[in-house]
């Protein structure tokens, strides 16, 4: 019973975690948050881009609803004539083996942008990457996956900007050396526990 108790104990903490998600997304406060999505991950990825957007001075951003295949964020970026940017996110957590990306849904029309979000076991961003994408010959995108580097074109993107150093640059409270050092005990408390129980 004892592996079934340690599974239970992570399933009612992993319940506690995402009722907090949903909670927040439900939060008006949390402008930066989707208030749709089941998927945690992308949705962790969504903010992050969100809140990056908005750092860099974008006004009247907003989510996409449900129905919006083709994108997950907007924003102005020309309001003399109205034109707007479409941003879609993808994201794949060190969880992931395959680093797969989801179906990549291109808009049929409009300035389009494509953020893709690689985090790491804290769910921190290790990696951002903003591709070119100009396959508008078809409607959806498969079989490509995140990027190892800025020349892994193997992922299936050949033009990889790295945006990863403009992000970090805005996120402080991420990337200090004090935020490193504060996450650190942390996980080698938790570790030490676990390893303590199995003994």
């Amino acid at each position: 019973m004892g592996n079934f108790d340690t599974f239970i104990e992570a399933v009612k903490k992993y319940a506690e975690v995402y009722k907090q998600f949903e909670d927040i997304q439900k939060d008006k406060t949390f402008d930066f948050v989707p208030k749709t999505g089941d998927q945690k991950t992308g949705l962790i990825g969504e903010a992050y881009i969100f809140e990056y957007l908005k750092r860099q001075g974008y006004p009247d951003i907003e989510f996409g609803g449900p129905s919006q295949k083709g994108w997950d964020i907007r924003y102005p970026f020309d309001l003399a004539i109205g034109r707007e940017v479409l941003v879609q996110v993808k994201t794949v957590s060190a969880y992931s083996k395959t680093r797969a990306i989801s179906p990549i849904h291109l808009p049929s029309s409009g300035y389009w942008e494509l953020f893709l979000v690689s985090l790491n076991g804290q769910f921190i961003p290790d990696n951002i990457w903003r591709p070119t994408v100009t396959a508008y010959d078809t409607e959806v995108i498969t079989g490509t996956r995140m990027p190892k580097n800025d020349q892994d074109f193997a992922s299936g993107f050949t033009e990889i900007e790295n945006v990863f150093e403009h992000f970090k640059s805005l996120f402080p409270e991420l990337y200090s050396a004090k935020a490193k050092t504060s996450a650190k005990p942390k996980a080698a408390a938790k570790l030490t526990k676990e390893v303590k129980k199995k003994g």
